[in-house]
């Protein structure tokens, strides 16, 4: 079964952010055989203040 809490908070805001250090162990450890291809995609985000949390509820498939 599946849970889902729903989240509101204002957008995050994005920050410039670079990737020192990649290790693909998941790609690994899943057995893709391959790393992706080309360079990574980062998020960052130092945060939000706001933050409201709704009831976990069993989510229907």
């Amino acid at each position: 079964m599946i849970w889902e809490t729903p989240v509101e908070h204002e957008p995050w805001p994005p920050a410039h952010a670079t990737v020192d250090v990649l290790e693909e162990s998941p790609t690994t450890a899943a057995g893709l055989g391959q790393a992706p291809l080309g360079e990574p995609v980062v998020h960052f985000s130092e945060g939000v203040r706001q933050v409201r949390l709704g009831l976990p509820m069993p989510r229907v498939l």
